[in-house]
């Protein structure tokens, strides 16, 4: 079973943190569904109507409130409130990396297993639309698209962009699949910018 070896290799390191009082903390889950023919991805496309990052894909997830225990306890409070997973059924498998989004956020990443089929329940005020996508689309070398930051921006990193189905998957969204693919798929990417 593929979620054991992911679990496995994800409790296997300690996840890069990042710190700064600048920040805004936020979560996600990280949803994978194991089905017959392979490993999907589950995304959304947040609601137009929303402050920030609106339209964009995403995984479920926000800011982590004070009445929230931790990083985690966000995700899966998050991940309910959005699209109705249930914090019961979803087996946590570890935590990527954390990693920075636009309005000065930096995300903490929790990958985790969740039933397939399942029962999604969509809040409209936060979430347009919710798809899945399998993990050998994202393998495959024409899905992947690196890009040059604007000249004059303060970041020298590229760009990474994951298209598949009409869906462009970009910014912090397309970084922690690139880290959840290198880590337990064995994806490398090709070092070109387009």
């Amino acid at each position: 079973m593929l979620a054991d070896k992911i679990s496995e290799l994800l409790q296997a390191r300690a996840p890069r943190t990042l710190s700064g009082d600048q920040f805004k903390l936020a979560a996600v889950l990280v949803p994978i569904q194991e089905r017959a023919d392979g490993d999907y991805l589950v995304l959304t496309q947040r609601a137009e109507m929303l402050n920030s990052h609106r339209g964009q894909v995403a995984f479920p997830g926000g800011g982590i409130d004070l009445g929230d225990s931790g990083a985690l306890a966000a995700a899966l409070r998050e991940s309910h409130e959005e699209i109705g997973i249930e914090p019961r059924h979803v087996r946590i498998l570890g935590q990527l990396d954390q990693v920075t989004a636009g309005f000065n956020y930096v995300v903490t990443p929790f990958v985790g297993l969740i039933p397939t089929p399942y029962e999604f329940r969509l809040n409209h005020a936060e979430t347009a639309a919710i798809f899945s996508v399998p993990i050998s689309a994202l393998l495959e070398p024409d899905c992947f698209k690196m890009e040059q930051r604007p000249i004059g921006s303060p970041r020298k990193d590229p760009i990474y962009h994951f298209y598949y189905g009409g869906w462009d998957i970009w910014g912090a969204t397309a970084r922690i699949i690139k880290q959840l693919l290198e880590l337990a798929y064995g994806f490398e990417v090709q070092e070109r910018l387009d």
